[in-house]
């Protein structure tokens, strides 16, 4: 009777180191199938943060672009304002020094209107 008792102890140890084994062999494989999903999935996160800082970077050069090009064009009716400002200027002197006495009368003439506009206006 020892004999079958010492041998069912065997088969139930061997049964449990099998156990073990097996046990220790999933958990590797877990493990290793973990490990493998990891790295892609890293990498993706990285790719997915590199291609949005990309398209960011896309976006703010296009809009310092597009204000490059806005800017430039300020610019140019800015100077075509100056000269247009500049030739009403010459044009003006050039008229008065034509008739000076009619610029002088025209001038009164826009002052006078303008005293009676205001003071018609703070009267109310």
């Amino acid at each position: 009777m020892d004999n079958n008792l010492d041998n069912k102890i065997n088969a139930t140890r061997d049964g449990v180191t099998q156990i073990g084994n097996n046990l220790r062999a999933d958990a590797h494989a877990a493990i290793d199938k973990v490990a493998d999903k990891v790295p892609p999935a890293t990498d993706r996160l990285a790719n997915s943060a590199h291609n949005g800082v990309d398209r960011v970077a896309d976006g703010v050069g296009k809009v310092a672009d597009t204000m490059e090009h806005t800017s430039d064009s300020l610019i140019e009716r800015g100077k075509r304002v100056t000269a247009s400002c500049k030739a009403l200027t010459e044009s003006g002197r050039s008229r008065v020094r034509a008739s000076p006495a009619m610029s002088v009368l025209l001038a009164a003439a826009a002052g006078y209107g303008l005293s009676k506009l205001l003071s018609s206006r703070s009267a109310k």
